[in-house]
């Protein structure tokens, strides 16, 4: 997970931008419009979509293909644009390295990115991507995922596409009344209370306390319950005693005795929370909507806790996932580009997203409870293409939790809107986890104020593209 290189990169990047860049980057003309017909090219990481559309689309697809599909077979012969969809296959490290790099060599064969939204700010700042401010058309989408899309000035950048947020999953034969707690602190007194009865019960919260992008998210999202003001949109420790507090509290968590129990929880991804939770390990667990497909799924019928669990909003904010559409600077048709964008997040393409594909949505009609799916969509100056269905005739269980997904989305933040955010992950990372596995040990010594002054440190010159003092 540690990128030292990245810092390098991105000032090099900030300093060729203000030497050659406009005014503002990503604000340059457009060149006109491409003749056609042309190909526009999205360059994505994985499609992690939990179930296909229906004939005459391909079934055996994810969302983002179905979607790319539709349109090359309805709208390609009105509008004569066709779409390709080029995947990175791997982590989100090596989606965030591959993008980077093709958008820093002005690499014109991508038109659009699929940017995680922490990304955003960064390939703003760098003029790879083209400013949507007064372009893109904002009205109808929920305001954290289209927030997601700006820089710190406020520009908007990119288009909501997909979001996400963190939920509560509870054991509800043992917790009758989960949409009560409101803190962190709560939910692990809550959690104590069922393990003292239940020794069947090893781990009471199950959270992503890894070496990885998890274990920034769930520290953000306690902090942040605890002290709102905690830490500032850019990241910065602004209030290092209730970093402190937060730290000090996880840590004892994962002491030994504690609800928490540190060894193997440290280790645990969402992968890791979700398997101790569908055997009956957890008492709760803090883990995506996609989740709850998985543990609604038949083949989980007969495990420990079919029909015995819950899902509610976080009781603490949460951090807002998800993936934002940003067209390439070095598109040569970025006006196609638009268009496709447009398309992948309308309505209709978010009610596909979500219902089918099972990603939640950035438009909240996408998560009406009944099971009407789109069967048609029109380009603006174009007929309308009718009687063919975006994503077939099945929607999925995800509907069941929508009113909570959409409750859960109100409430939540972004993560720090910096183009240094993946530095500031690393220094996270880098510095709380060894935090974690000494806290977890018996014996061990550890000191969560000597930890946060580093952190406060080591942010600080990051976010002013510096490395981090020897």
């Amino acid at each position: 997970m540690r990128r030292p290189w990245s810092i390098t990169l991105t000032i090099a990047a900030l300093a060729a931008c203000t030497a050659g860049c406009a005014t503002v980057p990503g604000t340059a003309p457009w060149p006109p419009p491409a003749a056609r017909p042309v190909t526009v090219t999205i360059l994505s990481g994985m499609d992690t979509s939990i179930s296909p559309g229906s004939q005459p689309l391909r079934a055996a697809t994810g969302m983002y293909d179905e979607l790319v599909n539709w349109w090359n077979i309805n709208e390609q012969p009105l509008t004569h644009i066709h779409v390709q969809l080029d995947t990175i296959d791997g982590s989100a490290t090596l989606e965030h390295s591959e993008m980077l790099v093709a958008a820093q060599a002005g690499d014109a064969r991508y038109d659009i990115y699929n940017l995680d939204n922490e990304w955003v700010p960064e390939f703003a700042a760098g003029g790879y991507i083209q400013s949507l401010q007064d372009i893109l058309p904002e009205g109808g989408f929920l305001s954290q995922p289209l927030a997601s899309g700006r820089d710190a000035s406020g520009r908007l950048y990119a288009a909501p596409f997909t979001t996400d947020v963190g939920l509560l999953y509870y054991r509800s034969d043992l917790v009758h009344n989960a949409s009560s707690l409101g803190t962190f602190g709560q939910v692990l007194q809550a959690a104590r209370q069922v393990q003292a009865s239940d020794p069947a019960m090893t781990v009471g919260y199950a959270g992503q306390f890894d070496e990885y992008e998890g274990l920034t998210v769930n520290l953000l999202e306690i902090i942040r319950g605890e002290a709102p003001d905690a830490i500032g949109p850019d990241g910065e420790i602004r209030d290092p005693a209730a970093v402190a507090a937060a730290l000090e509290q996880i840590a004892l968590a994962l002491a030994p005795g504690g609800p928490i129990p540190g060894p193997e929880v440290r280790s645990y991804t969402e992968l890791q929370s979700y398997q101790a939770f569908l055997h009956g390990y957890a008492v709760f667990m803090r883990n995506w909507p996609i989740y709850y497909n998985l543990l609604t799924a038949p083949q989980s019928g007969s495990s420990t806790v079919a029909g015995k669990f819950g899902v509610v909003p976080l009781p603490f904010p949460s951090v807002l996932g998800g993936q934002d559409l940003a067209i390439s600077a070095s598109s040569a048709h970025p006006d196609e580009a638009l268009q496709v964008v447009e398309f992948l997040t309308s309505p209709q393409a978010e009610r596909c997203l979500f219902a089918v594909g099972g990603f939640p949505a950035t438009r909240p009609g996408a998560y009406a409870q009944d099971k009407q799916l789109p069967t048609e969509y029109q380009v603006a100056g174009k007929p309308a293409v009718m009687g063919h269905r975006l994503c077939g005739r099945v929607t999925g269980r995800q509907l069941m939790i929508g009113p909570e997904i959409k409750k859960g989305i109100t409430g939540a933040f972004p993560r720090p809107v910096t183009p240094y955010y993946t530095e500031f992950s690393t220094i996270i990372q880098g510095q709380v986890w060894p935090l974690l596995i000494n806290a977890s040990q018996p014996g061990s010594a550890y000191s969560v104020s000597d930890t946060v002054n580093m952190l406060a440190r080591d942010i600080q010159a990051a976010l002013t593209g510096h490395a981090a003092p020897p």
